[in-house]
């Protein structure tokens, strides 16, 4: 599920701006410091800053999650967690190292501006939706995953299949996030990316797997706390480097319009307001209403009153993100104007760039830990969430219904222990998807990279229309939804992502819109014109 920002186009890819287009890839080998395109290499001081930091986000997921015992703890926290740690965990999953360092750059760019924050208005709309609609049918019967409403009213095999969709696009956008990281600290650092990739995914894989949901949700909280104290930090470096401190970064953006918001023009390629209203509202009913990696969240804390101050409090606060992410560029801006030097053609470099090369030692280093911490909260979450799909849709359905929810120990403990395993399967996984990317440029280039991204991202559209026909009062037969699913894929695919026959492709905030009302309205043509009713069966 989604991170905001990223160059990719799903529940939390709100920009069609590849970073890795724009970096030069360093060495792939152990670990050595490289000349890259920014030529750094941090200081002693930072580098132990960084190395702590990932051991204490390693100690505390471990003895967070220590009670994780039972799948109901290792996977939904014991349905116990309160609204404000849920809050945390959903701001930080749905935000990237790559949303970190490159949403700065639409409003460090020559005519960038606040435009970005279109895109709130949506987001805040559609979670409300969510909220109203949505979470009250999570919060029915004790389920484990988004998936099981899909069962009860379609039936096993469309269960299944959108589980399947979310685990596969999920692991391998991941893989790709992964290395996009790894790409954008390999520039700041020096080390090869390879070990790059190790070390965070091992790192982020030992707690995930180690402490459960509750490690990775608290977790989240506190690298919420670090990553906004990074952007802060940043800010407040710059205003002191300005002879007019913060005053002349607001008085530069007003200058040059950077603060303008809306932009009410309409036009289908690219973000405008009415981009950010309509394909924002149904981008966050994808990512915040039917994705499980932000279900799982809704899940654990303590009822569907919580959940909802959770959702409903989240878009708000990540349109105030947002707008602290874009001050940081409009403070890039100021600073690059004060010195004499022009916008910097890479615009996603210039942050980076600036936190290693005028942050002073040791708030560098508490920086990119910031980077760190953004990475880890989203790959930690994307883990816990494929075991638990994974689990709960294709395992825990062979059990006796009465029997699993009564609780038998040996029934639990088995479940606990594969839940356990997958997480550190797809952990595995993942960092093997960075790494082929990584070692196979000719094979899996950076542009294809960017296109698997795009797929993973208007997946989570078609699972919209299928909720959607499930909200319907008419019963469909599972072949129709099925059919709809498949309809909305191709036609997607060839809308949002370039090709040979459409000179310009959709802007990417339309494309969960475009798969959702796809799947609902081609599931209701097949419904009619082939009635037979197939009933929701355990298949």
């Amino acid at each position: 599920m989604p991170r905001c920002g990223e160059p990719r186009l799903g529940r939390f890819d709100y920009d069609n701006r590849s970073v890795a287009g724009r970096w030069a890839r360093p060495k792939a080998g152990l670990f050595r410091f490289t000349e890259g395109s920014l030529g750094i290499r941090i200081s002693v001081a930072d580098s132990t800053i960084l190395f702590v930091y990932l051991c204490v986000t390693l100690a505390l997921g471990i003895w967070i999650g220590r009670g994780s015992v039972t799948l109901s703890r290792y996977l939904v926290a014991g349905r116990d967690l309160p609204w404000w740690a849920v809050l945390g965990s959903i701001i930080a999953t749905e935000t990237s190292a790559v949303t970190f360092l490159s949403v700065p750059g639409l409003a460090l760019a020559h005519g960038g501006d606040f435009g970005f924050l279109q895109l709130s208005i949506g987001l805040i709309l559609g979670r409300l939706i969510v909220v109203v609609w949505f979470l009250p049918s999570y919060f029915r019967d004790e389920i484990y995953t988004a998936y099981d409403i899909l069962r009860d009213r379609f039936g096993g095999l469309t269960q299944r299949t959108s589980s399947t969709i979310f685990i596969v696009t999920r692991t391998v956008a991941d893989g790709l996030r992964l290395y996009l990281t790894a790409l954008v600290l390999g520039q700041v650092t020096g080390f090869g990316l390879t070990p790059c990739v190790l070390v965070i995914g091992v790192a982020t894989m030992i707690y995930a797997t180690m402490g459960g949901i509750r490690g990775v949700i608290w977790n989240d909280c506190i690298q919420l706390v670090v990553y906004l104290a990074g952007a802060v930090v940043a800010v407040g470096v710059i205003a002191d480097k300005l002879p007019g401190g913060f005053g002349q970064i607001v008085s530069y953006g007003q200058e040059t319009d950077r603060f303008v918001v809306l932009h009410p023009e309409w036009t289908l390629f690219s973000g405008n307001l009415w981009a950010g209203i309509v394909g924002g509202l149904f981008l966050a009913i994808a990512t915040h209403g039917t994705d499980q990696m932000m279900v799982q969240r809704y899940l654990c804390s303590r009822g569907l009153k919580q959940a909802r101050w959770a959702v409903a409090l989240s878009g708000p606060l990540v349109a105030a993100q947002f707008a602290l992410f874009l001050l940081v560029g409009v403070a890039l801006a100021a600073w690059f104007a004060h010195i004499g030097r022009p916008t910097p053609e890479n615009l996603d470099e210039a942050f980076a760039s600036f936190i290693v090369d005028r942050m002073p030692v040791g708030l560098c280093g508490l920086t990119l830990a910031a980077v760190f911490s953004v990475a880890m909260s989203t790959l930690s979450s994307s883990l816990s969430s494929s075991a638990s799909a994974v689990v709960n849709d294709f395992m825990r359905r062979d059990l006796p219904a009465q029997r699993f929810m009564t609780g038998v120990v040996a029934e639990d403990n088995r479940l606990t222990r594969a839940s356990r395993i997958w997480t550190v399967i797809f952990g595995l996984l993942q960092m093997a998807v960075a790494i082929l990317v990584i070692h196979s440029p000719s094979l899996v280039g950076v542009s294809v990279v960017h296109q698997v991204l795009t797929v993973a991202g208007f997946s989570s559209g078609l699972i919209v229309g299928i909720f959607l026909l499930g909200k319907s009062q008419r019963r469909f037969a599972q072949r129709s939804g099925l059919i709809g699913m498949l309809a909305a894929f191709v036609v997607t695919l060839l809308l949002v992502v370039p090709n040979p026959w459409l000179e310009r492709p959709l802007y990417g905030w339309w494309s969960a819109l475009i798969a959702s009302l796809v799947c609902y309205f081609v599931a209701q043509i097949v419904d009619r014109l082939f009635p037979l009713r197939i009933e929701p069966a355990d298949e």
